[in-house]
């Protein structure tokens, strides 16, 4: 009779432990779905918000471009006082009219003293008109630059899916180490419930103050494992809020656990294909090769000539009603490079030089995209069957404790089964819940290698 209530005590804790939901968050907090997470990173994280300001320049790069082909027109209106030294300019009039010719005209009463210095107003009102006709470099300029601004737009479907992927992952840690929590805590329940037993068994007679003692280091080991998983958890959540720009102080509340749903997985073949067509690492590393190409055109374009036309057009006088008249220039401009000291050489070499880098990366971004999907998928494969193991020797786990905890409760033996298998019982337990959280980080490793990561979710084994 002594022993019944102990045992019931005991199997009430077995219950919370068989019903533990894995990922379930245990503390108060702001309600935080996995698909609001990835929204919250894709809006507030840092790479997303740099990568659209980069798309602003890249379009401000392309309108600068386009504007070597547009006409220029500006408009300059002036008024000036200006005093001329005559002497300096050359003009010398006394020596111009020195010898006989002076003296006789010095003789018939004509003054001969010229100013050295004149003072007079300059009035100029004009528009400038100027228009390029054939730049062809200036052409492959442009065209680099919007091809630039589809790079720029590849450059942020690339850091929206680093980042979705990051807050999923970030997501899984925090799920993860709120199911450790809660396993420490049903661990924490099991120590109780034994320790009360076996100061039950000690008041009876059947057990020693020795498994008094072995209950309490037990439950003593269960709560140091509490802190410790408390702690990660910590860590965990706020890793989480940096990630999807929470407030780092605030306390959230996961509404999505960690499930095992096992993702079909396609052929090799298909999946490269996938990858190949929806990475937007590749589209843009094919974008920089083409924007390469257009600036070594730009560069070799430098060797021809240009042809642009030039015209103004306004009056001239001392001032707006003085001496004021139409005037106008027009002309066409062709400027053939000769010799510039080899800089144009220079430039091409240059840019010959990124466009074989950027070829190169291309390369081994593609190779890298076949080894993440490779990797993910016999990652997903092996971690499979490791989830299922791992449920399996929980299993096993629990029915020998069960059997341990009976024959202490008739006092077959001592306590020190009990506490060898609650020992087995939580280890089997925190593998897996560890198989678990590593079989998901596969499931999103898979998704983002194959371009997928933004819509991924835990609940769904989704197959693009």
């Amino acid at each position: 009779m002594h022993a019944t209530r102990p045992r019931r005590a005991l199997l009430l804790a077995l219950l919370c432990v068989a019903t533990t939901a894995a990922g379930a968050p245990t503390d108060n907090g702001r309600p935080l779905s996995l698909q609001a997470a990835i929204n919250g990173a894709l809006a507030r994280n840092v790479e997303p918000l740099l990568a659209r300001a980069n798309q602003a320049d890249a379009a401000g790069q392309r309108v600068t471009a386009r504007a070597a082909f547009l006409p220029h027109l500006s408009g300059q209106v002036s008024q000036q006082r200006r005093q001329t030294n005559l002497a300096a300019q050359g003009f010398d009039f006394g020596s111009d009219l020195g010898g006989g010719a002076g003296d006789a005209l010095a003789a018939s009463g004509i003054d001969l003293n010229f100013p050295t210095t004149v003072t007079y107003n300059v009035f100029d009102a004009r528009a400038h008109l100027r228009q390029a006709l054939f730049d062809y470099s200036a052409w492959q300029t442009y065209k680099q630059a919007k091809v630039g601004e589809k790079a720029a737009r590849a450059r942020l479907e690339v850091a929206e899916e680093q980042v979705a992927a990051q807050a999923e992952l970030d997501y899984v840690a925090l799920a993860s180490a709120n199911a450790t929590i809660m396993a420490a805590r049903a661990d924490i329940d099991q120590a109780k419930a034994l320790l009360k037993l076996a100061r039950d068994q000690e008041t009876v007679g059947v057990a020693t103050g020795v498994d008094v003692t072995r209950a309490r280091s037990r439950l003593a080991e269960a709560q140091a494992r509490l802190a410790q998983r408390q702690t990660e958890a910590a860590r965990a959540r706020i890793r989480l809020a940096r990630t999807v720009g929470l407030p780092l102080g605030r306390a959230v509340q996961l509404t999505d656990t960690l499930v095992f749903r096992p993702m079909p997985l396609g052929t090799a073949d298909g999946d490269l294909t996938t990858a190949f067509n929806q990475r937007a690492e590749l589209t843009m590393a094919r974008l920089r090769i083409d924007q390469s190409e257009h600036g070594l055109a730009a560069a070799k374009g430098q060797r021809l000539p240009t042809l642009g036309l030039e015209a103004a057009y306004g009056e001239s006088g001392n001032t707006p009603s003085e001496n004021a008249r139409p005037t106008y220039a027009v002309g066409a401009t062709l400027n053939v490079p000769i010799f510039d000291g080899g800089a144009i050489s220079g430039r091409i070499d240059s840019a010959a030089s990124q466009l074989n880098q950027q070829q190169i990366r291309f390369r081994d971004t593609r190779d890298e995209i076949e080894a993440d999907v490779r990797t993910s998928r016999e990652t997903l494969g092996t971690l499979d069957a490791r989830v299922r193991a791992a449920r399996a020797n929980q299993e096993l786990a629990l029915q020998e404790l069960t059997r341990s905890q009976d024959r202490f409760a008739n006092g077959v033996t001592d306590n020190v089964e009990v506490i060898q298998a609650q020992t087995s019982l939580a280890a089997a337990r925190s593998r897996r819940i560890d198989a678990l959280a590593e079989y998901t980080r596969a499931r999103i490793n898979l998704a983002a290698a194959l371009g997928h990561a933004r819509q991924f979710s835990l609940n769904h084994p989704m197959r693009p």
